[in-house]
């Protein structure tokens, strides 16, 4: 199996995971004495992951060193059951010491477009600049049964490639306007990790570890970070068809 697949029995193991494996990334970036900005996503596995970082990692994080970005937000207010802030904040922020000043929300209550123009300008100054886009040090993904990922769904694969760093999705759907990190955004990361659960996912994540034919439809597909392919963290029911 490849490298950068990591399997574990469990959700909860899969999450836990992915915990240590940015608690390791804070250090590192400690040790330099820089802030580790972060960009993290919405849906239920990371809310397994939030909560497990709230109860097992709130002391041992140094959470002063952590600037919170986010992948991509639903276009309602922070208090909305679907916002991904709210969520956020519910199972992890309000749990942890991290400073109001090191949280960059999107604001999903505002007009998209201009929020989009708005959340980039701000990436430009909060961050390094590379290739002309602004670097994240860490991009927490998940990937949809349709294989969309942050909000770039297969109707909207021009965000893949797009030259602003942050646009405009649309649900195909429920047509749902979400603002999110492009493509090469989030490919300019150091790292960009997946956190993968359940039987739902495994036929299109087969298709997109394998390369079979269609699986450049997915966006998923196409994320990588600045140091290479990208991690997977997975529980045994999306990696069983692997």
């Amino acid at each position: 199996m490849n490298s950068n697949l990591h399997v574990f029995d469990t959700p909860e193991d899969t999450a836990r995971a992915v915990a240590g494996f940015i608690l390791d990334n804070v250090r590192k970036k400690v040790k330099q004495s820089l802030p580790f900005n972060i960009a993290l996503s919405g849906g239920s596995t990371p809310k397994l992951l939030f909560d497990i970082l709230s109860n097992e990692y709130a002391e041992s994080i140094p959470w002063h060193f952590v600037r919170l970005f986010w992948v991509d937000e639903r276009c309602v207010p922070p208090t909305h059951i679907e916002s991904n802030f709210g969520m956020t904040y519910e199972h992890l922020l309000k749990n942890v010491p991290i400073h109001e000043a090191n949280i960059f929300r999107m604001q999903g209550e505002e007009n998209p477009e201009v929020e989009a123009k708005r959340y980039q300008e701000l990436m430009e100054r909060e961050l390094t600049i590379h290739d002309g886009f602004p670097r994240l040090d860490f991009v927490l993904l998940g990937m949809g049964d349709d294989g969309h990922t942050a909000s770039i769904f297969p109707n909207d694969m021009s965000l893949l490639k797009s030259d602003t760093a942050v646009g405009v999705g649309t649900h195909p759907v429920s047509g749902q306007k979400r603002i999110t990190l492009t493509g090469l955004t989030l490919e300019q990361a150091s790292e960009v990790v997946f956190l993968i659960t359940g039987p739902a996912k495994a036929g299109i994540l087969s298709e997109i570890i394998h390369q079979k034919p269609g699986y450049v439809n997915y966006p998923a597909s196409y994320m990588r970070s600045s140091s290479g392919a990208a991690e997977f963290y997975l529980d045994k029911e999306a990696a069983s068809l692997l």
